[in-house]
């Protein structure tokens, strides 16, 4: 498999957001349908934005407070579980779509490891190093 950038897998993130969206909207034709998916993918979009920023902050840094990092990913985690709540009890969601947006993280990754496989070029290039 090739090796990946976390940017790689953010933009692919970014696209399966939009692109499902669009789907969501063409297919279900209705604004609920777009709203669980679109309101799930946005917020493990942020999520894994935000874990990347930590990681990067705390652990690849040898300044970083280990401390820091043990209050801030706790946090995080805090935060997402209230996003999800919020949404889930306030906003009307179809459990199926917003659990297919929660996911999107999972599907982008899934993509960037199969892009190599359907896309030649990419394959030579890793072998070749150019």
């Amino acid at each position: 498999m090739k090796e990946t950038k976390i940017t790689d897998i953010e933009h692919i993130n970014v696209f399966v957001l939009v692109i499902g969206s669009i789907l969501a909207m063409v297919i279900m034709r209705e604004f609920k349908y777009v709203f669980s998916f679109a309101v799930a993918s946005a917020i493990m979009t942020l999520n894994f934005r935000f874990i990347k920023k930590i990681i990067e902050g705390g652990l690849l840094k040898p300044e970083g407070k280990k401390l820091e990092l043990a209050i801030k990913i706790p946090l995080k985690f805090l935060i997402l579980i209230a996003l999800i709540a919020i949404v889930v009890i306030y906003g009307d969601i179809d459990v199926v779509f917003f659990l297919i947006g929660l996911s999107t993280v999972f599907i982008s990754i899934v993509i960037n490891q199969f892009s190599s496989l359907w896309n030649p070029a990419l394959k030579r290039r890793q072998k070749n190093g150019a």
